[in-house]
């Protein structure tokens, strides 16, 4: 029972929409509530819920009040009247009589319509002798003739027909409105004890029978001699009928019937209008109208629009017989269309791709003429995966596509020559090497190759292959013994690719073993003690493979020594250590390292003690140039502890490189600022301070303080 279950789901449509106009309603209404507004009168249409209410309604007849809708009320607050003529039931057999006496008798569909209801809404009413089933009826033609789907074929019959729907008892007009007011009006069962109201609220206006107008709704595709459609499902039609017209201007009924949406039991998806027609001719216009039948047994234009089918059938796909590597830089394509194929292909497209499944793009400048059989490529990737369509274009813009072809390259170029990045070794003989990844897409991995001298004939000691290596580091190892006769090694790498071409061999990298023998010992060969410094004469060590001689020095009675001197440079042989404190005893010793990193034993220790310091504390001196006087302002810092004494400040002066000369004493108790007037602004100049006080007692020379002009 296709249309029976299309008129059920209208139904509980219907029932959904009424909840959804009054939210004060929440119980699942028995009756759906629709209304329609004209200027003089408000139209009511309503649907009872189940088989069971609808043969309930027939005997107990529907109650149909009315109130004005006040803002700000509940609906339970407002002042309800019953429309006149309520309860409304089925009509009697003298009024459906004269119902049929009075209307069109020309229309049959209304009579059979109204006969129809009538046969079904009253038991004892004598069925018709005409045939309800011809023409716009073959909806209803599915099992009519059992009485449980009376309820099915009556709801519909009563949305096709005005007069059905009345006679039945299921429409009525409320003539008694006022234009510009706002209506609620609610329905139930006329049984006692029944509550289950239905609201509808509407405002009394004009009527716009161009309301459902949206050709903005239509979804089209326009087909190889054919045109279909689809627009989407509201609650305000249930079916619908398609026109078409070659001029726009004279349209034909092309649907038998009102065509109706179908659900399928369980589906929960959208469900769309939809119709197709065929048989057309390709890019011809044609103009369509779409008109849909509401609950109101009226029907109505909802779009008009024009489609030109067109020529969507793609011609036949070429069959792409070869691909093959016929030179270093070449591919060749050969392909064939079967005799019997359409004779409106245009041309051909060659593309290509690195995966098989998609990503081609056309390697062919322009369209290649329709007797072309074979295309070369000089453009094709030499270190990666190639695959080929060829494309048949028709007249139409349509395309044809051949089965992708792989081509297998001739591979005869060898990866890039690699590149050592690092290489050490360890005091175990232990070689790290690490690689530059090669990038090449057929890469496969390396051969380390081993010598004791560069001239010699290299062996290989290792392979590798790219699936075995880290991410973005190729490290490669190999051990080696000490004790050898030979002091270096000497190792190369080649790099081979997946068809086992090699690369060019890498530099080759010298490596010194490491030795196991530390080097000799420095000495300590003289010293001169001062009461600011020690100074030391010694003896670098002597071994060849020495790196750094270091000065040690402790505190006399400590464990541990500190490095005061490191030098790489075997000619210096002489160091002053300054930083000393006066009157502490130190000792003093030297060791070496070598390339290895081995150390050697501690030389000879000596054991001295350092002069009291009799100095005065050294000043500070900070210098700063006027630029506009051409003058250079001196000032002295002073330790604290000369506070009060009688203490003079020689100052010093260098011009350049030249020598120190004397050019102010300065009595600092009287002030500790000197300005030089006498300064030759284009040289770098240098300025220095000595204390001495009055018994004779002098401070070491201040630091330098330099002016840059």
């Amino acid at each position: 029972m296709r249309r029976s279950l299309l008129i059920i789901i209208f139904v509980i449509n219907l029932l959904v929409l009424s909840i959804s106009v009054m939210a004060q309603q929440t119980e699942r209404p028995e009756v759906a509530l629709v209304a329609r507004s004209y200027a003089d009168h408000i139209d009511l249409r309503y649907y009872p819920a189940t088989a069971s209410l609808f043969n309930r309604g027939n005997k107990v007849g529907y109650i149909v009040e009315k109130a004005i809708k006040v803002k700000g009320k509940l609906l339970s607050q407002l002042s309800f009247q019953q429309l006149k003529g309520s309860p409304f039931k089925p009509w009697t057999d003298d009024k459906w009589q004269s119902a049929f006496e009075s209307i069109d008798q020309s229309d049959t569909t209304q009579l059979q319509l109204a006969a129809f209801a009538m046969g079904f809404t009253n038991p004892n009413a004598v069925t018709t002798s005409s045939n309800v089933m011809e023409n716009d009826l073959q909806s209803l033609k599915e099992s009519s003739d059992k009485a449980e789907n009376n309820f099915s074929f009556v709801m519909l019959a009563t949305s096709r027909s005005k007069l059905a729907a009345e006679g039945s008892g299921l429409r009525v007009s409320d003539k008694d409105v006022i234009k510009g007011n706002m209506y609620v009006y609610r329905i139930r069962l006329n049984d006692q004890g029944r509550a289950n109201w239905t609201y509808v609220e509407i405002l009394c206006a004009d009527f716009k029978d161009t309301y459902l107008r949206n050709d903005r709704a239509i979804v089209l595709n326009e087909g190889d001699r054919m045109i279909n459609f689809t627009f989407p499902k509201s609650n305000e039609y249930f079916a619908y009928n398609v026109f078409r017209s070659g001029d726009g201007s004279t349209y034909m009924k092309i649907t038998d019937a009102p065509s109706v949406r179908i659900k399928p039991e369980g589906y929960e998806g959208p469900m769309d209008f939809g119709f197709n027609d065929s048989g057309l001719i390709n890019y011809k216009k044609y103009h369509y109208r779409v008109t849909v039948i509401t609950p109101f047994a009226d029907e109505m234009v909802l779009s008009e629009f024009t489609a030109i089918p067109k020529d969507k059938t793609p011609p036949t796909a070429p069959f792409l017989r070869s691909a093959e590597h016929i030179a270093p830089k070449k591919v060749q394509l050969t392909w064939e269309i079967l005799s019997n194929s359409d004779n409106d292909i245009k041309g051909f497209i060659v593309s290509r791709s690195n995966d098989e499944k998609g990503g081609y793009k056309a390697i062919t400048q322009t369209l290649l003429p329709v007797t072309a059989t074979t295309f070369v490529d000089e453009t094709f990737t030499t270190d990666g995966t190639n695959f080929y369509v060829v494309d048949a274009i028709d007249s139409a813009g349509n395309i044809g596509r051949s089965f992708p072809a792989y081509v297998t390259l001739i591979d005869s170029t060898p990866p890039a020559v690699p590149v050592i990045s690092s290489a050490v070794i360890d005091s175990l003989g232990k070689v790290i090497i690490k690689v530059q990844p090669n990038t090449e897409k057929d890469f496969m991995g390396y051969q380390l190759l081993k010598a004791n001298a560069a001239e010699h004939e290299f062996s290989v000691v290792e392979e590798t292959y790219k699936d075995s290596l880290g991410a973005t580091t190729f490290v490669l190892s190999d051990s080696t013994t000490l004790k050898s006769l030979t002091r270096n090694i000497y190792y190369k790498l080649i790099a081979f690719d997946t068809h086992f071409n090699q690369s060019q061999p890498s530099r080759i990298i010298q490596l010194a073993r490491r030795d196991t023998i530390p080097p000799v010992s420095p000495l300590i060969t003289d010293y001169t003690i001062t009461d600011s410094s020690v100074q030391f004469q010694f003896v670098n060590s002597e071994s060849e493979d020495v790196a750094r001689n270091i000065l040690l020095r402790r505190v006399k009675g400590k464990l541990l020594f500190d490095s005061i001197f490191s030098n790489s440079d075997t000619t210096v042989t002489f160091f002053v250590d300054s930083k000393i404190t006066p009157g502490e005893t130190y000792e003093y010793a030297m060791v070496a390292t070598d390339q290895g990193g081995l150390t050697s034993k501690l030389s000879n220790t000596i054991i001295l003690k350092t002069l009291s310091n009799t100095r005065l504390p050294s000043a500070i001196v900070s210098v700063e140039y006027n630029k506009d006087e051409r003058t250079v302002l001196l000032q002295i810092k002073t330790d604290p502890a000369l506070e009060g004494k009688k203490v003079n400040a020689e100052i010093y002066r260098s011009i350049g490189n030249g020598e120190w000369r004397l050019i102010q004493t300065l009595d600092i108790t009287k002030g500790k600022i000197f300005t030089d007037k006498n300064i030759d602004n284009k040289t770098e100049t240098n300025y220095s301070v000595r204390l001495i006080d009055s018994s004779g007692k002098q401070s070491n020379f201040s630091n330098e303080a330099r002016v840059i002009f």
